[in-house]
C-alpha cells in the first residue's frame, strides 16, 4: 500500500485556548487550499485575528502566497511559542500512534538552523548596541500566576506561555541589556519578532535570533562571560528553551522591554 505524507493546518492563539485542525489531502497542499481552510478556521473563530504569525520556512511562498489574500498581518516568525508546544504534544501523544507513523519523516521543513548551519550573526547598528551585558536568573514562580512579572509590567515586551508542570523554584535565565538608549532598543525588538537568545560557547558570541533565520551578534564573551553563558545555556536546557531578555536604561530602571521566550526545537 502506498504510503502518503499527512498534511495538517494547525492554528492556534497566543494563550494555545484556541486550537483548530484541518487536514489536506496529499493532492490539494497548495496556496488555495490553505487560504481556503485558513478563511474557514477564522469565520468560525469568536475572535478574528489581525496578525498570523508562520515559521515553516520551507513553505514560506505557499503560506504568504496563501496569507496576502486574507485580510491579516502574515508575519514570518519563531514567536509562535503555542503552537510549538501544541506540536509537541502531537509528535508525543498522537503522531505515533498513527498507522504508519515514520518518525524519520517527522520535522520536515522545520525552524531554524539545518543540520548544516552556516549562518552568520550580522552586527547590531552601532546605535542599537548596549553599553553593558549581564547573565541575571529569576525565579520561574514570577511568571506564574500572582507573580511580579506580568503584561502590564514588560514595557514593549511579551511573555511566551509557560509550561505549568515546570518546578515553580528552579530560576529562569536571561540577559539584561544595559543602554541609555534602552527605548530606541526594546522598540526595534518589539519590531523584528525576537525569539531567543542563544551563547555559541564555541564561537564565543551571544547571539540574538529573530524572525524565521536571522541572527544578530549581540556581544563577544570573555572567559568568565563564556563560563555565565555556559550556565545560561545550561538552565535553557533544563526548562525546556525558556529564558528572557530585558533592556533597560539602568539596573535600577523598570524594563523598557522584557521578552520571556522560548528556544523552540529545531525537529518541529
Amino acid at each position: 500500500m502506498e504510503k502518503k505524507k499527512l498534511w495538517e493546518v494547525l492554528m492556534t492563539d497566543s494563550s494555545g485556548n484556541l486550537r483548530a485542525r484541518r487536514v489536506l489531502p496529499s493532492n490539494k497542499v497548495n496556496s488555495r487550499e490553505v487560504r481556503r481552510v485558513v478563511e474557514e478556521i477564522i469565520e468560525e473563530s469568536e475572535v478574528k485575528p489581525s496578525t498570523i504569525r508562520f515559521f515553516r520556512g520551507a513553505m514560506f511562498n505557499m503560506i504568504n502566497i496563501a496569507l496576502s489574500e486574507i485580510d491579516v498581518i502574515a508575519k514570518p516568525s519563531r514567536c509562535t511559542f503555542a503552537l510549538a508546544q501544541w506540536l509537541e504534544e502531537r509528535n508525543r501523544d498522537v503522531y505515533p500512534k498513527m498507522e504508519g507513523y515514520r518518525a524519520t519523516m517527522s520535522g520536515i521543513g522545520g525552524i531554524g538552523a539545518t543540520f548544516l548551519d552556516i549562518r552568520t550573526a550580522v552586527k547590531l547598528p552601532d546605535a542599537l548596541r548596549g553599553e553593558k551585558y549581564a547573565f541575571v536568573g529569576l525565579p520561574l514562580a514570577e511568571f506564574l500566576e500572582g507573580g511580579g512579572v506580568n503584561d502590564e509590567n514588560v514595557g514593549v515586551g511579551r511573555l511566551c506561555p509557560v509550561d505549568k508542570s515546570l518546578p515553580a523554584d528552579t530560576f529562569v535565565q536571561g540577559v539584561v541589556i544595559l543602554t541609555p538608549r534602552a527605548k530606541a532598543l526594546a522598540s526595534w525588538l518589539a519590531g523584528t519578532e525576537v525569539a531567543g537568545l542563544k551563547a555559541d560557547l564555541r564561537k564565543r558570541e551571544l547571539v540574538m535570533e529573530t524572525d524565521i533565520d536571522n541572527q544578530y551578534l549581540m556581544a563577544k564573551l570573555n572567559d568568565d562571560q563564556r563560563k555565565e553563558a555556559a550556565i545560561f545555556e545550561e538552565g535553557k536546557d533544563e526548562l525546556g528553551g525558556l529564558h528572557f531578555v530585558s533592556v533597560q536604561k539602568d539596573e535600577d530602571d523598570d524594563p523598557a522591554g522584557f521578552w520571556l521566550l522560548r528556544e523552540i526545537p529545531e525537529n518541529l
